[in-house]
């Protein structure tokens, strides 16, 4: 018997067993701190990448890092908003 599968179905399967899903979801993450964040803080964010399960923000401004702080479950529900399908527990300032 043969099974049809959409286009959609067809990538989403070839993502997930890809090498490549990990650099792929930091580049959303990015793109999606940087389309929500003023300029202000994208600038003064050193990194931004996904480490099991944690979204790690590295901030150079001590200040900045200490606001950002007391907005962490803002910042997760922006992420889980944009991204559904990612599986994200928490956010981590360093």
């Amino acid at each position: 018997m043969h099974q049809t599968h959409s286009i959609k179905e067809l990538l989403a399967s070839f993502l997930e067993a890809s090498p490549f899903q990990r650099q792929l979801t930091s580049a959303r993450l990015r793109t999606v701190w940087q389309e929500a964040m003023p300029k202000a803080v994208c600038e003064r964010t050193e990194k931004l990448y996904l480490h099991k399960g944690k979204i790690v923000l590295k901030i150079n401004s001590a200040a900045l890092r200490q606001e950002l702080h007391c907005s962490k479950d803002k910042i997760l529900a922006l992420f889980r908003e944009a991204m559904p399908n990612g599986a994200f527990q928490e956010v981590v300032l360093l």
